[in-house]
């Protein structure tokens, strides 16, 4: 009898070493600043964890990485804010370093939200094989209308 589903592999549990391990290397790379979808991939990988495993794992690292904290979370944040503010204001910063820190402050007050623009009315109303096909007027009737839609 043969079967489609494949044998389920036993489940294999870390060592504490290596779970040690994965919580320093995590710690790490939340200390550089790398987004948990980064930290994910990159442990998932090396390890050959799945994605769920290592969100508890992220998870795990921040709870003791709060606990070792001797400000509050809040003094933290607000430290943050002003030595990222100190970088806007010197003189000595470069625009990168500037533009860095701004991004950080906006993460900090959650201030970076998704862009969204209005979808362009030609992409969706007039295709390309259109255009080429219309008169002046038709041409310039379409961009009074779609201008008008614009503003």
């Amino acid at each position: 009898m043969n079967t489609s589903q494949p044998t389920p592999k036993p489940r294999q549990r870390m060592t504490k070493e290596q779970r040690t391990l994965i919580l320093r290397l995590i710690k790490k790379m939340i200390g550089l600043g790398r987004y948990s979808s980064e930290i994910k991939t990159a442990i998932a990988d090396q390890f050959h964890l799945s994605p769920r495993s290592v969100e508890r794992y992220i998870s795990s690292a921040r709870r003791e990485m709060l606990e070792r904290l001797e400000i509050s979370v809040e003094q933290h944040r607000a430290d943050s804010f002003y030595f990222y503010r100190s970088i806007i204001d010197s003189p000595e910063s470069s625009t990168r370093d500037r533009m860095h820190a701004r991004e950080r402050i906006d993460k900090l007050i959650g201030a970076e939200s998704a862009i969204r623009f209005k979808p362009d009315p030609w992409v969706n109303e007039i295709s390309p094989e259109d255009i080429k096909n219309m008169t002046d007027e038709e041409l310039d009737a379409a961009y009074q209308r779609i201008s008008k839609e614009v503003t």
